[in-house]
């Protein structure tokens, strides 16, 4: 009987053993990954497109021999891109299209000279809507040459307005003439001659007319009557000189930005450097006395160019054949407000609105006489400004 236990212990010893070795082999295979299975790689698809054989430039219709063709992944295909030459024979480059690059149907057309020139470099700046338009300055109606590319500023135009006729748009007042008659019997009658026209007619009586422009003697230009209270006699009085403009200014458009000052550089030519003031608290480097100073010319700008709408365009070039005289004003550039329209400045807007007296007549006055405003003589302005100016003065 003891034996047979011994028989049993081992067996049971047996299978634990058993059970142990298969459970650490379990763990084995889990703690190892699995080589993983080959797979076929999926073959890529291309497909071929055009593309410039060689540089292909606008104004000549395209060959076969200049394409060629380059395999690229059928998923990168985009649209407009050609897969056949026969598409881009017989088209016209509307750019020049490097070699190698690929052929897209928006670089080409259908008719000869349909071309897409590079254009100005300054025309990208301007706003849809709108147009670029050159104006006259000088230092007194440009803030002192004081503004730059891309400020804004408001446009006030001043004017001479005088009064016309409005048959011969003709300064007023007119001219008296005489108009004179001759009949058949030679006898001269009309205005001027002291006869009465109607007692020298018969019926039937032809007569000649003659217009004669009367400017001296008799005629003159056309006044009034007017009754003097001393006199008690009535009196035709007539303009002692011609007739004196009347002033107005007035600010037009606001708020518009400055594309250009001066003069647009040509092609090929330098853009002049401008002088840097050096920053505050520091001082320049004096150069070398052996190195040659370089003197850098600053040229006045004359011109500015504006971006406006295409009806202030068109006014400004009227204003600019006028005669008129455009001032520019300087504007922040934090503000982008369009104000109320502005009361046109006059002479009776200055008196009334700046509460300006009239001089009173005095006993006594000024010597020299003063008939005309001089303009001052400022040693900024250029010799010719200033040969001007001071000569008027010495004159006076």
């Amino acid at each position: 009987m003891r034996r047979g236990r011994i028989f049993l212990y081992l067996a049971l010893i047996l299978i634990l053993l058993l059970v142990v070795g298969y459970l650490w082999w379990m763990r084995q295979n889990q703690a190892q990954p699995s080589a993983p299975s080959a797979q076929p790689t999926p073959a890529i698809r291309t497909i071929e497109i055009v593309v410039a054989g060689q540089n292909i430039y606008p104004g000549r219709p395209i060959t076969e021999d200049m394409l060629a063709t380059i395999p690229i992944p059928e998923s990168q295909l985009v649209a407009g891109e050609f897969t056949n030459k026969a598409d881009v024979v017989g088209k016209y480059p509307r750019i020049a299209i490097a070699q190698g690059v690929p052929i897209m149907d928006t670089m080409l057309s259908s008719e000869p000279g349909n071309v897409n020139l590079p254009g100005s470099t300054w025309a990208p700046y301007i706003p849809n809507g709108y147009t670029a338009i050159a104006i006259p300055i000088t230092r007194l109606t440009s803030v002192g040459y004081g503004i730059r590319d891309g400020d804004y500023v408001n446009v006030i135009v001043t004017m001479l307005l005088v009064d016309v006729d409005a048959a011969y748009q003709t300064i007023l007042p007119n001219v008296t003439a005489g108009i004179m008659a001759a009949n058949s019997r030679g006898l001269l009658i009309g205005s001027g001659t002291g006869q009465d026209a109607t007692t020298q007619l018969t019926q039937g009586e032809i007569i000649n007319l003659t217009a004669q422009s009367v400017r001296a003697g008799e005629g003159g230009p056309i006044g009034r009557v007017q009754f003097d209270e001393d006199l008690q006699q009535p009196f035709y009085v007539v303009p002692s000189e011609t007739q004196r403009p009347r002033l107005v200014s007035q600010m037009i458009l606001q708020n518009v930005q400055v594309l250009h000052v001066g003069t647009f550089p040509l092609p090929g030519q330098e853009v002049s450097s401008q002088l840097v003031a050096p920053p505050p608290g520091t001082t320049p480097t004096p150069a070398p006395q052996n190195q040659e100073q370089q003197t850098t010319t600053i040229e006045r700008p004359d011109i500015v160019t504006l971006m406006v709408p295409n009806q202030d365009a068109v006014t400004l070039t009227w204003l600019i054949y006028s005669g008129a005289k455009i001032t520019l004003t300087l504007r922040s550039p934090n503000d982008k407000m369009v104000y109320e329209p502005m009361y046109a400045a006059t002479l009776e807007y200055l008196l009334t609105q700046y509460n300006v007296t009239l001089p009173p007549k005095l006993p006594y006055a000024l010597e020299p006489r003063v008939d005309e405003l001089l303009e001052p003589c400022l040693p900024n302005d250029d010799d010719r400004t200033n040969a001007i100016n001071c000569g008027q003065q010495v004159r006076r």
